[in-house]
């Protein structure tokens, strides 16, 4: 109930009339909260529904009781049916452009993009990618999460294939971008200013990419240089300080150089040297933003690690949802297994010419050999150059074929043992829609209290908040004065009362209507 006037602020109740949704013992707005209620509970899925009081949550949205588990499923494929699904598409965009769009006088900020893979554990097929964090290839579905700079969702795409970063950024999130950020002024365009700048890492290296980009869109994008030259001289590097947009300061020994990798298109370099002497070196095609202000840009990619690991702990992020399998469109081109065996083969191949060829060059004949020494030496210079002979010609004709094999091939082209079906994502992109405005609530309600905590209390703003939404409260309502009276017991120890008072005073300053009636809502404290 404390998290309403947030959830609001981020949108959850915002257009829903544009659902084609049927509206009988539950309003449209009681499916939207019940998830959102059930995200700030950290209540993993849906079947965990059945551990909670249904009757004490219904009286939270002025109900007899909440959807049970079956009947919120069904609201919930309704809301992501064929019938819907446009205008799904079109709530989450105008939640994104809500979020994206600048206030008067600023400019759009960066974007940065990661991907977080979901594993599956089902019968079919999907195509293996390599899970970072488990260091292992397994089955899933991929994640390409957009988000700011402090780790505040936008948007993500999900897609069964493995065409990798390169490939969802030219195919999915550029396009998605430029229909949500505004246009370019005349007066940009003639400054050459970037419509925006992304930032990911060093999977999406791409030169030509990102003349493209840059050529067709002016997007600027920025990521570690994947193949950095000599190491700069040391005389070069200024040390510099700076305030991050975390409120730290950072101290940093930091050099620049233009650089032109293709013709005609220039970029920043930028290396910092780290602790050990090792230079990192960064680029971007971004020439409005300091030096120093480059690397602690690519420094904040941390606060998307950071939104991954907190939305797997907290928000369930990796759940698939629904289970409900969809074919695959017929003309998507999908890696070949036969490249991919092949690829296999050929490292296999060279690495055993390697292992050969390293032994040949090994076999030493000792000065004054013997006879026998003479014949062994011969008898394996001999079984070594047949074997090598053998693995180069085995290694040509791999090449050759390779040549002739297609890398990539439609999926109706693929054996029938290969052939997969995709999970349904509807029931999915709703939840995480709610669980991205959960999130951006939590974060405002955080971001409110922090200023009033001490420099060692500020990393447990949100820990604060979420011990909020585990406590008790009495709900009074006060009919003729149109009144929702939230009163919410006492936490362990009056500092952080104090600090929840303060939150207090911004949301009855939000003067906030509980949705579907004419109550304001006042928060306060049982005793005074």
């Amino acid at each position: 109930m404390l998290a309403l006037p947030a959830l609001s602020a981020n949108g959850l109740f915002k257009s829903l009339e544009m659902f084609n949704f049927e509206e009988k013992y539950y309003r449209i707005v009681d499916i939207f909260t019940s998830v959102a209620f059930m995200v700030l509970s950290r209540i993993d899925t849906i079947n965990q529904l059945d551990s909670i009081s249904a009757g004490e949550w219904g009286r939270l949205m002025g109900l007899d009781r909440i959807p049970e588990k079956k009947c919120l499923r069904a609201k919930l494929d309704e809301l992501s049916s064929l019938d819907n699904e446009t205008n799904l598409d079109e709530w989450i965009s105008e939640r994104s452009i809500d979020w994206i769009q600048p206030d008067e006088g600023e400019a759009i900020g960066n974007f940065y993009l990661d991907g977080h893979v979901r594993t599956y554990f089902g019968k079919e097929k999907l195509p293996r990618r390599y899970v970072a964090r488990q260091k292992l290839c397994m089955r899933g579905l991929t994640d390409y999460w957009v988000n700011d700079a402090v780790g505040n969702p936008f948007f993500s795409v999900t897609t069964p294939f493995t065409k990798g970063l390169i490939a969802a950024l030219r195919d999915d999130i550029i396009p998605k971008l430029i229909e949500l950020v505004p246009a370019h002024t005349q007066e940009d365009i003639d400054n050459e200013t970037p419509l925006f700048t992304i930032i990911f890492d060093r999977e999406g290296y791409s030169m030509s990419l990102f003349k493209e980009l840059w050529d067709e869109y002016r997007i600027a994008c920025q990521t570690y240089h994947k193949f950095p030259k000599d190491d700069w001289i040391e005389s070069e590097f200024k040390t510099i300080k700076n305030e991050t947009i975390f409120g730290t300061t950072t101290e940093l020994r930091i050099a620049e150089k233009e650089i032109t990798p293709i013709k005609d298109f220039h970029l920043r370099e930028v290396r910092c040297i780290a602790n050990d002497g090792h230079q990192v070196s960064v680029i971007s095609k971004d020439f409005r933003p300091t030096t120093h202000e480059i690397i602690t840009h690519q420094k904040s990619r941390v606060s998307q690690e950071n939104f991954f690991r907190y939305g797997r702990q907290d928000f369930n992020i990796d759940t698939l949802a629904s289970y409900t399998k969809m074919p695959v469109d017929d003309t998507i081109e999908v890696v070949n297994p036969e490249s991919r065996q092949l690829e296999k083969k050929i490292r296999s191949t060279r690495s055993k010419l390697g292992n050969r060829l390293t032994k040949q060059q090994g076999l030493i004949l000792p000065d004054h050999a013997t006879d026998k020494q003479q014949m062994n030496y011969e008898a394996k210079q001999g079984d070594l150059s047949s074997e090598i002979e053998e693995l180069k010609t085995m290694l040509s004709k791999k090449l050759e074929k390779r040549k002739i094999t297609k890398k990539h091939i439609k999926f109706k082209e693929l054996p029938d043992d290969h052939k997969f079906k995709t999970l349904h994502g509807g029931r999915k992109k709703v939840i995480d829609i709610i669980k991205m405005i959960c999130y951006r609530a939590e974060v405002s309600m955080a971001n409110i209290i922090m200023p009033s905590l001490s420099k060692r209390d500020k990393d447990t703003a949100r820990a604060i908040v979420k011990n909020i939404f585990q406590g008790s409260a009495d709900m009074i309502p006060e009919y003729k004065k149109k009144i929702l009276h939230i009163r919410l017991h006492h936490m362990n120890n009056r500092k952080f009362d104090n600090v929840i008072k303060i939150l207090m005073v911004h949301l009855n300053q939000s003067e906030f209507i509980f949705p579907g009636t004419e109550l304001k809502i006042v928060y306060e404290f049982i005793s005074k």
